[in-house]
């Protein structure tokens, strides 16, 4: 690395710390985001742990009606006593983690392929966790209609039926599907370097300790990485044998998967990694700070 990259990182630095403090309300209201975020991934972990049981004790996992995937996760909430006012709650709390990521991809940002690629996925995750939050806000208006709501499942089969009806859609599935692999790989990565630890000051709010919040987010990160990997590998997998049927989404990839010899343990590992991830989410919220695509 030159003395030039050095320098323009620090500038790029300096520049996201003083809009940091310039705006110290909308970074906590944003942070609230996370903690959002964390339920979700939470709840998804905890319903793929069911997926895994029935794959250890039978051959395959069986639908039971609930769904591990984001959607499954808002859908749960839906049927809770609580359901509307928790699904408010969150739908909010997924509005103000978009506008975190939003506010990360305009901050001030060196120059470099890097940036560009890491202002693309800060992008992505907003466009992505906006529309959670309309699901959400949408079974918060009429949580008793939630269950005749599309699985994700349905929904991913659909997409990947109308792409693969245009010219070349089942090269562009397959693409798809070849890049989520590389972010499930790329999840994994982050997890074994734990370089999210960028991204979290080094000390904040809360009784557990930063070493702690780092083996949570190791093990988070490379759940994530593991169901995305899954994800990939069905979507590449429908356009190789041009069948559509064959995507799946969070829920499906992992139902499809206990039919392996070893997939109910690695559905155990995913389940495992996804309730970290979610924990990792809600305990490191005080300490994300707003960090540029340097």
């Amino acid at each position: 690395m030159t003395s030039s990259t050095v320098a323009t990182g620090g500038a790029v630095s300096e520049r996201v710390e003083e809009t940091a403090q310039r705006h110290p309300s909308l970074v906590t209201a944003a942070r609230f985001g996370w903690v959002a975020k964390g339920v979700v991934y939470g709840m998804v972990g905890v319903l793929a742990v069911p997926i895994a049981i029935e794959g250890l004790q039978s051959n395959g996992a069986r639908d039971n009606g609930s769904q591990a995937s984001q959607l499954g996760a808002v859908t749960e909430i839906a049927r809770s006593s609580w359901g509307s006012i928790v699904l408010w709650i969150v739908a909010v709390g997924l509005a103000l983690y978009v506008i975190w990521r939003l506010i990360t991809v305009l901050l001030p940002a060196d120059s470099s392929a890097k940036a560009w690629l890491t202002r693309g996925g800060y992008l992505i995750s907003a466009v992505t966790y906006a529309l959670l939050a309309w699901t959400a806000l949408s079974f918060a208006m009429d949580a008793r209609n939630a269950n005749g709501k599309k699985t994700e499942d349905a929904r991913v089969e659909k997409f990947t039926r109308d792409v693969m009806d245009v010219s070349f859609g089942r090269w562009l599935v397959g693409a798809i599907g070849l890049v989520v692999i590389g972010v499930g790989l790329y999840f994994v990565i982050k997890g074994i370097r734990a370089s999210f630890r960028d991204e979290l000051e080094p000390a904040g709010l809360g009784p557990v300790s930063h070493d702690t919040i780092v083996v949570l987010g190791r093990v988070g990160w490379i759940g994530r990485g593991v169901v995305m990997g899954l994800v990939g590998w069905f979507l590449v997998r429908a356009a190789v044998e041009f069948r559509p049927a064959e995507a799946k989404g969070f829920d499906g990839s992992l139902r499809e998967v206990t039919d392996m010899a070893i997939g109910p343990f690695i559905v155990a590992v995913a389940a495992v990694g996804l309730i970290m991830y979610g924990l990792f989410c809600v305990i490191s919220a005080p300490r994300q700070r707003l960090k540029g695509a340097d």
